[in-house]
């Protein structure tokens, strides 16, 4: 989840200097970031986020490979709500190599856990199917993937909580292969970070043929905060 250079939010007559693309084309913009962004998030940067940038939902990263939970993620999720965006999600990067994540279904039952005690509220959590930044070897074989992710997912619905899988062509090609759409039931999150608010960059895989999000911007800064730049129709 990363990339770019300047952005220019317009909204009617009014535009602000950002980082990356053209916004404000239509739909709807938001912002999503890692656990160690989350962690350097105030409440202040969250307001600023969302009248500056007109940002209407934040997706948070809650769990991180051998890292496992992010401890802020309640207080950036509450923070999120008082600065009144519209919509609060959660993201959960796992893999079958990495340190405490197996089996699946405890890592993700902890995580459960841990946002019922902090009384959580999120719309839905998001599996990130993507490679390691420094470990080749932290994914396994094809089908170790599949079940362990599947694992993640059903762990999930069981306990009635929405699932989305974000990734792209190219990560669950090397991931699952490029012919499995077993989560083809699942809404998309797709990344290409264009700098351009559309689908019409979208190619399918996975079985999908519509995402529901798009990441088009990467290193995205404002307010003092560093995030990644969303959008959906």
């Amino acid at each position: 989840m990363r990339g770019a250079p300047f952005l220019v939010v317009c909204a009617l007559l009014f535009c602000t200097i950002v980082s990356g693309g053209v916004y404000g084309q239509g739909g709807f913009n938001g912002i999503d970031m890692s656990d160690e962004e989350c962690q350097a998030y105030t409440a202040s940067m969250w307001k600023c986020l969302r009248t500056t940038g007109s940002h209407t939902f934040a997706i948070i990263q809650a769990f991180r490979g051998g890292n496992q939970i992010n401890q802020a993620t309640a207080r950036c999720v509450a923070d999120a709500w008082a600065a009144n965006f519209t919509s609060v999600d959660i993201y959960v990067w796992m893999c079958p190599n990495c340190q405490g994540n197996v089996p699946a279904s405890n890592a993700m039952t902890n995580l459960i856990k841990y946002l019922h005690s902090h009384n959580v509220t999120f719309g839905r959590v998001w599996m990130d199917i993507e490679l390691c930044d420094n470990d080749p070897n932290c994914w396994s074989s094809l089908p170790t993937n599949i079940q362990f992710i599947q694992e993640a997912v059903t762990t999930f619905q069981k306990n009635n909580i929405k699932v989305g899988i974000y990734s792209t062509p190219w990560e669950w090609e090397r991931v699952f292969g490029a012919s499995f759409s077993g989560f083809k039931d699942l809404p998309l999150w797709y990344a290409n970070p264009n700098g351009q608010e559309t689908f019409s960059d979208f190619a399918p895989f996975g079985g999908w043929t519509k995402p529901l999000i798009k990441q088009y911007y990467w290193y995205g800064n404002d307010c003092g905060a560093t995030y990644d730049a969303d959008w959906h129709p």
